[in-house]
């Protein structure tokens, strides 16, 4: 590595050290700025506390085995999504009145958050990882070997939210099923040894340093931006919500898209280098560990926060709109598990997952949502048609599959 070379990526971790300072600072001090100026400087120190956690999970790594290296990267990346619903589900258990059941409006956000942060990752950041990695190297994405653990954890974590669906409510006890699957997860992917990932930029630049070095930096790290976000996530959504009443934007609108947009940008960063370099498995597999993170850890933790918050256990309550969120988000992770289950990806389900993914956008409305679901589980039953051996492959990769991955 050059000395310029050297100097770069030391410069752009400075740089992204410093661009979380302004909000911290904003948070400490009386100074008055107007909401959106505020959501941009906010929504920058979430996305340097972002971009930091991944450099320095990427890092731990060369400390950890492969498979548990990639649940810690995506909870890690995660983590600045999660707060944001933590602090929604708290406002929501403060605000709501355990005598009259009233949803509010800070009800309603918790649901719009987490089921818009899903479907934006399916949408944008698989199809982005796909479509660049074909783009790249001419060839599908071999994922042979690489989310055996991940895919068959996501498919239960989906069809528990169908259930969600039904009951108008994440009951409690479905948080506590949810939450048990996300530790079964985490403990299966601790096994194995710890392998020398392919690192680059700034990750590349902290792995060369002395193995003692090199663990404290990370471990700084992690504190450093984590401070960031849990200090930025709480005003950041105040802002948010309140520049949207000022521009007349449908607060469940904006907090389903633009909040998770801060959130996950880094982390889809990530993986589309990831999947220009030597190992580009890992770029999606790292999104679909994190999708399941979202489905089980993000939707059950958000029933614990928010019963803490009112003050006793209660199911988290759901209106029929918040409701079909969740049946669409179902339908369209099923749909998108079905297209990658074989685990040689070409260019064909990136394009339709981003254009199934833009689409929908244009169909607002509760029974639009509820139409689009229905679309979706139709699409996921033709592929079952078209090629039955996708439904067993979502639990158990097909071990006659032995050759190259195809061309196309």
């Amino acid at each position: 590595m050059g000395t310029y070379d050297g100097a770069r990526q030391w410069g752009a971790l400075i740089l992204v050290l410093l661009l979380g300072l302004p909000g911290v600072c904003l948070v400490f001090s009386d100074l008055a700025v107007p909401p959106l100026v505020a959501v941009l400087i906010y929504g920058a120190g979430i996305m340097a506390g972002a971009f930091l956690f991944s450099w320095a999970a990427e890092v731990a790594e060369l400390d950890i085995s492969a498979s548990l290296a990639i649940a810690i990267l995506a909870l890690l990346t995660v983590l600045p999504e999660y707060v944001i619903e933590a602090v929604l589900a708290w406002d929501a258990g403060a605000s709501f009145n355990t005598q009259t059941r009233e949803l509010t409006d800070e009800t309603s956000r918790v649901a719009a958050n987490v089921t818009g942060a899903n479907r934006l990752l399916i949408g944008v950041g698989w199809s982005i990882v796909i479509l660049v990695y074909w783009f790249t190297h001419r060839r599908a994405l071999d994922l042979r070997n690489r989310i055996n653990v991940e895919l068959p954890f996501l498919t239960v974590a989906v069809l528990l939210t169908v259930v969600i669906f039904f009951m108008q409510g994440v009951h409690f006890l479905m948080a506590a099923a949810l939450l048990g699957i996300y530790l079964v997860y985490l403990w299966l992917g601790s096994s194995g040894s710890a392998e020398t990932p392919e690192l680059a930029g700034v990750a590349a630049r902290l792995g060369r340093l002395p193995a003692r070095w090199r663990r404290t930096a990370v471990l700084l790290l992690f504190l450093y931006a984590a401070g960031i976000i849990l200090v930025c996530a709480d005003p950041f959504v105040e802002e948010l919500v309140e520049t949207g009443r000022k521009l007349g934007v449908d607060d469940f609108i904006l907090i389903q898209w633009i909040a998770p947009l801060a959130s996950e940008t880094p982390e889809i960063v990530v993986a589309v280098l990831f999947s220009m370099r030597a190992n580009p498995g890992a770029g999606l597999a790292v999104l679909i560990a994190s999708e399941v993170n979202k489905f089980t850890l993000l939707v059950g933790s958000m029933v614990g926060i928010f019963s803490l918050s009112a003050g006793e256990l209660l199911t988290f309550p759901l209106d029929s709109r918040q409701a079909a969120e969740f049946l669409l988000t179902a339908a369209y992770a099923l749909f998108g598990l079905l297209l990658i289950a074989r685990r040689t990806v070409g260019w064909f389900p990136g394009v339709v997952l981003l254009a199934t993914f833009v689409a929908h956008m244009f169909f607002p409305r509760e029974d639009h949502r509820l139409w689009m679901a229905v679309a979706f589980f139709g699409l996921a039953i033709l592929l079952v048609v078209q090629d039955w051996r996708r439904l067993p492959l979502l639990f158990r990769e097909d071990p006659v599959k032995e050759q190259p991955p195809a061309k196309s």
